[in-house]
Formats: C-alpha cells, sequence, structure tokens
C-alpha cells in the first residue's frame, strides 16, 4: 500500500514537472517570437539617407556705382547722315541733370559740315547748291530721357558694370543752309557706367525739321550715330 502510494506521488511530481517545463518553453517561444519580429521590421528598414551639404562660396562682385552727383558732362563724336546730303562726321558735346532715377534733362550740342547732294554730284564742279559756309551744320537740342531698362553688363566672373537703356525726346534749333529751323529729335542710348564718376554711351538720333533747300517744305530727318563718355560731378 505504501509503495503505490509512493508511485502515485511519484507520477504526480513527474506530472507537475512536465507541465512546469511545457509552460516555460511556451512562455521563452512567446518572449523569442516578438524579438525575431523586431529584428525582420529592422532588417527590412531602408538605411538612412546620408545628406551631403555643399561648400558654397560667394563670390565678390565688383560694381561700379553712379556717382551721389547728380550732374554730368561730356563730348561725344560720331556720324551725321544729313537728308538729301552724303554722311559726315560729327562732333559735340553734352550735358545732363539726373532728377531722379529714372528721368534725366540732357543738353547737346554738335556740328558737322554737309557733303554734295545727289544732283551736285551728278552735275559736275559747276553746279553748287550751297556755298561753303552754308554746308556748316550745327545744332542744339533740350532732350528729356528715361531709362527704360536698368541692367547689368558682366564682363567676367568679378567684374560687372551697371548699365541702362533709355529714351530720348526733346525739342532744339538747327542752323543750316542759311537757314534757322526748329527742330524735334527723338532717340535711343545705352550707357555703362564704368566707374562711379564715367560713364560711357552709345546713341540713335532722329532730327526732324522742316527745309527748303530741296524741295518747299520738306519735312527731313537727319541720323545721328555717335558715342561718348561723361563724367559726373
Amino acid at each position: 500500500m505504501e509503495n503505490r502510494s509512493e508511485h502515485l506521488l511519484l507520477k504526480a511530481g513527474h506530472r507537475s514537472v512536465g507541465v512546469s517545463a511545457a509552460l516555460a518553453l511556451a512562455g521563452s517561444m512567446m518572449l523569442a517570437t516578438p524579438t525575431a519580429a523586431q529584428e525582420t521590421d529592422a532588417a527590412d528598414k531602408p538605411a538612412p539617407v546620408q545628406v551631403i551639404t555643399p561648400e558654397i562660396q560667394p563670390r565678390t562682385i565688383r560694381e561700379a556705382d553712379i556717382d551721389a552727383e547728380f550732374f554730368e558732362i561730356g563730348a561725344f563724336a560720331g556720324m551725321m547722315t544729313i537728308d538729301n546730303f552724303s554722311s559726315e562726321p560729327l562732333m559735340g558735346v553734352s550735358a545732363a541733370f539726373h532728377a531722379t532715377e529714372d528721368f534725366f534733362i540732357q543738353f547737346n550740342y554738335g556740328m558737322t559740315e554737309a557733303g554734295l547732294t545727289s544732283f551736285e554730284e551728278l552735275s559736275g564742279s559747276n553746279v553748287r547748291l550751297l556755298t561753303d559756309s552754308d554746308r556748316d551744320y550745327t545744332y542744339y537740342d533740350f532732350l528729356v530721357g528715361y531709362n527704360i531698362f536698368p541692367g547689368e553688363v558682366f564682363f567676367s566672373d568679378s567684374l560687372t558694370f551697371n548699365s541702362a537703356f533709355y529714351l530720348v525726346g526733346g525739342v532744339g534749333n538747327t542752323e543750316f543752309g542759311g537757314e534757322s529751323n526748329f527742330t524735334t529729335t527723338f532717340g535711343t542710348g545705352f550707357r555703362v557706367v564704368l566707374l562711379d564718376w564715367l560713364t560711357v554711351h552709345v546713341d540713335f538720333r532722329d532730327h526732324m525739321f522742316k527745309s527748303d533747300l530741296i524741295r518747299e517744305s520738306q519735312l527731313t530727318h537727319n541720323i545721328e550715330l555717335s558715342s561718348g563718355i561723361t563724367l559726373f560731378f
């Protein structure tokens, strides 16, 4: 009887040990499963992107500005095509007052000498419509200018100049052929500021007036193309 009781107790003890072992194994498997899942998720994640910041070195640009003064004076030279006459060299002087950043007032005085007309060239040396003194062509005008396209001109990576494309228009007077003619002038120009006190410009002008030299009350267009320099003071 005692042996049977001991056998039952041993059998019950073995069962308890088996149940405990099974529970421990199940617990370890449950703990291992999330860890394995976390390792799988970590392996599936992409590697972090490495951001490379470029080394940017700002470029140093030397830029010439117009000086604080508002007045400029200068000289110009070019060609003048006188209506019904030939194209001749032109020279003159100019002065300007810059009222604002966009508007300016300009005075110009120019002179040239007219050549022969086509009729005079075909007729020979015996026919002259004008005397030598009457061939002197001089003009002056007062113009209002407007800078419509201010910008910059780049000559190199480190050298740039301020520039402007402008329109001008105004009135004046022309002495030619023994006549004094009221003149209307329109034109365009391009200016580059080389230094804060020095500029260079190219100008195109049409000087229009009525003349009786060739035909009665003929509206003449006298085209000027010139270039010059001006100084600010």
